[in-house]
Formats: structure tokens, sequence, C-alpha cells
């Protein structure tokens, strides 16, 4: 018996039981009563572990994203905001601004803070720096959980999506459309998403027989700006491509900004696919098929998979075994930006 299953069968949150048993007085009369009722009943002994849980343990968990500006990451921290006030936990949002130097430096801040759990989108999934950091952290209890990005030969749980699958079906229903030279504006090939949505469009161009051009692939490194530059090269070619597929969703702005710039219109003088939905595009009259997936979700998955390793800690669930990992679906949402450009004349 611990305080999660006092918690359990009172159907008060663990932080609730903690309050009860430190004596701390904010907590209703009619709750008190109750908890404490099931403590007599069960013959329950509070540790240490369940005081700390008010007097000595943070109930404060770090969220490290790569660009906070990013709608796509303000998302997933609203889903994971939402989930921590469920446990009565805070969430910090810290931006390391896809700098590994400041991954680290926040990383070596909060081994000096009382965290109770990190959420993190690594910079890098091949970076020692940042695994050897977590797996210190990991080792003095404090569990660790990646979202959208992984770190390589780690066993740290994780949410990811499929972007593999989401790539590839992108790239199929552009092939579908009738489009034979089809350009990519990839993302960092060192992590994740940027290296699978890339297979995915290679192996969709493979599957058809369209020959892969290494023109027509170029690193929009998932920013705005540097999209811009990759869709003006795209476009300045001799042979331009008649379709591209846009890797998230700061390159899908990159490459609007410059078709709109230059009086290109998607549907006359390119087609696009894009990855992830943007909403702020329903008050347009831009209509884009996309790769969708459940974002908000994918936040809310990640602090409930802190939450199990919390609760597997204490009840003694000793050394990990088996990673945990959660893969999200995606889905082709069809609007008609894929359809093959109409010749005129």
């Amino acid at each position: 018996m611990n305080i999660y299953d006092i918690a359990i069968a009172a159907g008060v949150s663990p932080t609730t039981v903690s309050r009860v048993v430190n004596g701390n007085k904010n907590v209703k009369a009619e709750t008190r009563k109750r908890v404490l009722k099931i403590i007599e009943e069960k013959n329950y002994v509070p540790n240490s572990l369940a005081r700390n849980l008010s007097v000595g343990d943070s109930q404060n968990i770090a969220f490290l994203a790569p660009d906070i500006e990013n709608p796509f990451f303000s998302k997933i921290f609203h889903g994971l905001l939402d989930t921590a006030n469920q446990y009565e936990y805070n969430v910090f949002m810290y931006g390391t601004n896809d700098n590994l130097s400041v991954e680290h430096r926040i990383l070596d801040g909060i081994r000096k803070e009382t965290v109770k759990g990190i959420i993190i989108i690594p910079v890098s999934d091949k970076d020692k720096g940042t695994a050897e950091r977590l797996e210190k952290i990991e080792k003095n209890q404090i569990p660790v959980v990646l979202l959208d990005r992984d770190i390589y030969q780690s066993d740290f749980d994780g949410v990811f999506s499929n972007d593999y699958e989401g790539a590839y079906d992108a790239v199929r229903c552009l092939i579908d459309a009738g489009h034979k030279k089809i350009a990519a504006i990839t993302g960092e090939l060192d992590t994740r998403p940027g290296r699978e949505r890339l297979r995915g469009y290679k192996k969709a161009l493979k599957d058809a027989g369209i020959e892969q051009r290494t023109e027509y692939i170029v690193n929009g490194m998932f920013k705005e700006k540097e999209s811009y530059e990759a869709c003006k090269l795209l476009m300045e070619l001799e042979d331009r491509p008649t379709a591209v597929f846009t890797s998230n969703n700061l390159t899908t702005l990159g490459c609007l900004r410059y078709l709109k710039e230059n009086d290109l219109k998607i549907g006359r003088d390119i087609s696009m696919v894009c990855f992830d939905e943007i909403r702020e595009l329903e008050y347009t009259d831009i209509r884009l098929t996309v790769v969708d997936r459940p974002i908000y979700e994918m936040g809310c998955a990640a602090l409930e998979l802190l939450e199990y390793n919390f609760l597997t800690a204490c009840r003694g669930g000793g050394e990990k075994v088996i990673r945990k990992t959660n893969m999200v679906k995606t889905k082709l949402v069809i609007r008609g930006s894929e359809k093959m450009i109409e010749k005129k004349g």
C-alpha cells in the first residue's frame, strides 16, 4: 500500500493525499476526512517519499523545445499543460533555439534544481552530450520522456509520429495526381523527423519508378527563412519541379512567402503537399493538402507516459528493462493543392 493506492481509493490526486499527510490546510474538510478514513482502514504509514511530495520533492516538470515560437510546439505544450493540471503538476517550458550549447546549458541547470521529470524534444538525435546528461538525470530517479524527436540508441521512453508513412503518403498523392518532377524541402537530417520524412519521399519515388534528382532535394532546416531560400532555389532551376513536398509547417510558410512575393500561385505555377496542418490558413483562400497528426494529443500522451514512470518508481519498479514508446498515426487530408498544373493553350 502506498500513496498512489490511497489516492485511487479516495478518488483524489497523490498530491492531495500528501497534503493531508503533511497537515496542509489547503484541503477541503470533506476530502481530508475521506482520505484519513482510508488511511486508517488500510493501516497506511506514510513514508518519506509520500511526505516529500509536499515538502521536499518538486511538482515541477521541465519541457525543452527547439523553437518556442513554432505553433507546433505551442500546441504540444498546450496538451502537456492540460494533462499536467489534472495531476497538479507545474510545467516550465525552456527554448533551446535548436542550439546544442543552449540545450546542454539548460540541462546542466535543471540537474541543479528540483524537478520531478523532463520531457524533451532534442536538438539532435546523435549528440552524445545531451544523451549523457539525460542518462545521468534518469539515474537520479528523474524520468525522461522524448517527444517527436528520438535519441540514437537510447532507452528513453517517447512519443513519436509515423513520419515515414506520412511523407510516403504525401508524395504518393502527388504521383497519383500525375507528377513526376517532385521536389522535397527537407528538415534537419540529424533528427528523426528529418530523416524519416526524406526516407518516405525517396521510397515513394522509387516505388513509382521515378528517378530521384539530387537538385530537387533541398534542406530547409525546418525553418521559415531557410525554406524560403530553398523554394527560391527550386523555382529558379531551368528544369524546375512541378510539385514540392514541404517537411513541416514552417517549411510551408517559407514557401508560401516566396510564392506570394514572386506572384507565383499554387495550382498555376506549382503544386504542393505539406507535412503538418496550419490552422491559420483556414482564414485564407489557400487550401493545402496536408499530412495531419494529433499534435495536442502527443503532448497529452507524453505527460501520461511521464506519470506512468512516477507511479512505477513509487511502486518499486526497479531498473528499466523495456522502453515504452507511443507511435501516433498520420492522416492525409486532401484539399486539391496536389493537382497537376493545367497547361494553357
